[in-house]
């Protein structure tokens, strides 16, 4: 029978053993170097450019050891194999070469990817959230389903920041390099769909970068409210409802000039009599809003004759964006 003595680690081995401490609260497993607390693997002055680098990581990855937090700075990883969901959060890979990589469904949320070298990698299925991810190169990577978060690191810093300092703005700008690289490599890889979305982001990012009360700026927020730069249809119909509705309560309150009479709203009647003239209006607001015009109901000299040419302007330019912006999508995915 073990004795308590024999059961905990002894007080050489607590002192050689890593100091990394995990997201779960355990620390790393792995043996300290001569000189310092850290493992070989968390050691950010331990060299990683050794001809067996690879195979000593795959060997550490196969045993089900965790790799969170791995410093691999520059490492030369070439056709490295961790396909198997293996776990490198929070790991620097900056400027690492992984070419050629099988990372399928590899978990690098929190990881330090500043120009790591991805071309010709198997991502499909990783974890990318809160990854630092500028000047990533990934021409010709396979990146199906992998999950980017809902917004990129220098972003999120961005939004918790001061706004408009100067360290915010370059954050932005960061952002903005960030969604364009991802943006090129899937549109280049015939991901549309994908590629609109990162469009998006880009086009907000650029949209940060002006002065907060400048026209652009106005103009930019419009546009995306409109139709998200082109790459949100919904948005085009979200804001012809809006046009239409909003329009129909104004002549609601205005009146017009119908075929039972002027219809106006009477805060004398009833609910039911006041929706059945909204309808009334609401069917004028449609027309008006698409250009059709049968004559059958007019607005009456004044403010609401303004309103309703505004509503047709407004109608047609809806109408011609939301084919546009429809079309292109509908091309492109």
């Amino acid at each position: 029978m073990n004795t308590a003595a024999e059961a905990a680690p002894s007080e050489a081995d607590t002192q050689h053993r890593c100091n990394f401490v995990l997201t779960d609260g355990t620390t790393c497993p792995g043996e300290a170097e001569a000189e310092g607390e850290r493992c070989f693997w968390h050691h950010p002055k331990a060299a990683k450019n050794g001809a067996d680098i690879k195979q000593r990581l795959e060997e550490w990855a196969q045993s089900g050891r965790s790799m969170e937090g791995f410093v691999l700075r520059q490492a030369s990883l070439e056709g490295v194999r961790l396909h198997r969901g293996y776990d490198l959060r929070r790991a620097d890979l900056s400027r690492a070469n992984l070419q050629g990589a099988s990372l399928f469904s590899i978990d690098l949320r929190g990881a330090q990817l500043l120009k790591a070298d991805f071309s010709r990698a198997n991502l499909n299925h990783a974890k990318l959230a809160d990854a630092d991810l500028l000047g990533t190169v990934f021409e010709g990577t396979k990146l199906e389903e992998v999950v980017w978060g809902e917004v990129v690191l220098q972003e999120k810093k961005a939004r918790l920041a001061s706004d408009q300092t100067v360290e915010t703005l370059q954050l932005y700008k960061e952002a903005e390099e960030v969604y364009r690289n991802l943006r090129r490599t899937y549109d280049s890889s015939g991901y549309f769909q994908d590629a609109g979305g990162f469009f998006h982001r880009e086009m907000v990012m650029r949209r940060k970068l002006l002065p907060r009360w400048s026209a652009q700026r106005i103009w930019s927020k419009l546009v995306d409210l409109m139709c998200g730069y082109g790459e949100l249809p919904p948005r085009v119909l979200l804001f012809s409802f809006l046009v239409v509705f909003g329009s129909a309560a104004l002549y609601l309150l205005l009146g017009v000039n119908a075929p039972e009479g002027h219809v106006r709203f009477d805060a004398q009647a009833g609910v039911v009599e006041n929706l059945s003239r909204y309808s009334t209006c609401l069917y004028y607001s449609v027309i008006t809003f698409c250009t059709i015009g049968y004559g059958d109901v007019l607005p009456p000299k004044g403010f609401a004759r303004l309103i309703a040419a505004i509503e047709g302007f407004v109608g047609a330019f809806a109408i011609a964006l939301f084919i546009v912006v429809f079309s292109k999508k509908m091309t492109r995915s």
